[in-house]
């Protein structure tokens, strides 16, 4: 099992890289103009990242508002018994911690605001729950297929678009001497490959769970699966379930010992600087690959976005949502475009992120985050690494990690078992 707070882990520093996109130059001071002052006191909880900084600027100059950065809803909200429920009228939430707001009933559906403020957002934004939008998303992370394009060309190699594609191609490319190995993925035990397996499960069209929250990971789907990660694995460096995790796959693209990969599309931007990189210039983003020939991409979008909770008066509310799209705006977008992988509605995709919001805008299912996934993420860890080091079949494996949910689920008191 990974253990806990690896989920808070991977959310900070995936926006911790979100920053360094591109990130060549300052962001611009924020514009000192508020279309709508806002009359009303409100508190916003943010999360510390710089992208929050620069929104918040933006919002503090509509007056009256009042805010804190360090809010982390994954493990700072308050329980059900708690007699302090009050969260301010704006937070700061991500896939992850939203899920948590959401099962404590923390979080107030916004619809009527969407609906009033509907010009100012896009759909890609609109994070439902049950059916009602309950967030508004911001930015955006996912996985991504980056490769050598040139070379690929050169070797008359295409562009893959399915993983056999992949695996076919790193098979072509194997040997060259101008890089030690084909592919570069971040497969190393724990998060990093139990998460692979869940995006490749779902984009095989595979359901994770019933509707009383029991697993269904161990049949024909989770074996195919695991049989893929496998092949890919034989193109990765012999202790890859040591090392092959999102830092050293961006290292073996930076210095050009693999001309493919795929990696999280927030750790891009040293790619593109010359100063670090053998291959500025040189690689092409694009959606990962699908499983099936023109299905989904095997990825899901992580995002940071806002929410209104409970503990907001219909005023509150309101205003808080009117100023956070204030601090959302043309001016704070333009002076910061390059920080981030933007959602926002007047966002202009550049080279890294036009193919990847496309896919977005085409449907990309967000990561399903709950109480129950992350659970099984834990529960799958080790039996996916003995399954990867050849100590038990894919069968055994996935049987036994659903058996390890199921008494860990119910001694936790998951909902339906």
């Amino acid at each position: 099992m990974i253990e806990p707070g690896r989920f808070k882990f991977f959310e900070r520093c995936c926006n911790w890289l979100l920053v360094a996109l591109i990130c060549l130059a300052p962001a611009a001071p924020a514009s000192a103009d508020c279309l709508a002052p806002n009359n009303t006191a409100i508190t916003i909880n943010l999360p510390d990242y710089p992208f929050w900084r620069q929104i918040a600027r933006q919002m503090e100059q509509c007056g009256n508002v009042d805010t804190n950065f360090g809010f982390d809803a994954i493990s700072v909200f308050p329980s059900a018994t708690s007699p302090d429920r009050n969260l301010g009228s704006l937070v700061g939430v991500s896939n992850t911690s939203f899920s948590r707001l959401i099962s404590q009933r923390l979080l107030r559906p916004i619809d009527d605001l969407v609906e009033k403020y509907r010009d100012q957002l896009h759909d890609r934004q609109l994070i439902r729950s049950n059916g009602k939008i309950h967030a508004i998303a911001v930015i955006g992370n996912m996985r991504a297929l980056m490769v050598h394009s040139d070379l690929l060309r050169q070797e008359a190699v295409a562009v893959p678009d399915t993983y056999n594609q992949l695996l076919q191609a790193a098979e072509a490319l194997q040997g060259n001497s101008l890089y030690e190995r084909s592919l570069a993925l971040p497969l190393k035990r724990g998060w990093n490959l139990t998460e692979a397996f869940v995006e490749h499960y779902l984009a095989q069209g595979g359901q994770l769970f019933d509707g009383a929250n029991r697993p269904l990971i161990a049949g024909e789907t989770g074996q195919a699966v695991l049989a893929r990660l496998k092949a890919l694995s034989a193109f990765l460096q012999d202790d890859y379930l040591e090392t092959a995790d999102v830092g050293q796959t961006l290292d073996d693209l930076l210095k050009f010992r693999a001309p493919m990969a795929i990696n999280w599309i927030s750790s891009a931007g040293p790619l593109e600087n010359p100063a670090v990189s053998r291959v500025a210039g040189k690689i092409q983003y694009l959606p990962a690959p699908s499983v099936e020939p023109g299905g989904p991409p095997a990825a899901t979008l992580w995002w940071d976005g806002f929410a209104i909770p409970v503990s907001a008066t219909n005023e509150e509310a309101e205003a808080a949502f009117l100023t956070a799209l204030e601090g959302l705006d043309k001016d704070m977008l333009e002076q910061n475009r390059d920080i981030a992988f933007w959602l926002l509605k007047d966002y202009e995709p550049g080279v890294l992120t036009k193919d990847l919001l496309a896919a977005v805008n085409a449907g990309m299912a967000a990561y399903p985050a709950s109480e129950a996934l992350e659970l099984l993420q834990r529960t799958l860890a080790s039996h996916l690494e003995s399954f990867m080091k050849g100590e038990a079949s894919a069968n055994e494996a996935l049987a036994a990690a659903e058996a390890d949910y199921l008494q860990a689920a119910r001694e936790r008191g998951i909902e339906g078992l």
